[in-house]
């Protein structure tokens, strides 16, 4: 997995032979709010399915997210994500990366 960070906004790619996945988390600090998950168009010929949609990650952002902000007794908070359509389809994957993701913006000055 490759975790980098531009103003805020993370971005980890995790690639296993068949499996791959992108999640980009623009991260801030406060209190809960909404956040719109942007699906970017499909990257090369794979096919795993019809397409992740962003109800599907929804649900796992939020868990990886909470999860982590227990464990770091945190406030940190979800501004906009976005996917790839083509992704493989692992909620589990999902909740790791946004783990993952806040891990490194404890380490990251966030604008």
């Amino acid at each position: 997995m490759h975790i980098t960070e531009r103003d805020g906004t993370f971005t980890a790619q995790h690639v296993t032979g068949p499996t791959h996945n992108m999640l980009r988390l623009t991260v801030g600090r406060g209190s809960p709010q909404e956040f719109a998950v942007t699906v970017l168009p499909a990257v090369g010929e794979c096919r795993h399915h019809e397409g992740l949609t962003a109800e599907e990650v929804i649900p796992a952002i939020r868990s990886g997210l909470a999860d982590a902000n227990a464990a770091l007794k945190a406030d940190y908070v979800i501004k906009a994500a976005e996917i790839v359509e083509n992704d493989s389809r692992q909620r589990g994957i999902y909740e790791y990366l946004t783990r993952k993701i806040i891990e490194k913006a404890a380490e990251t000055p966030l604008a």
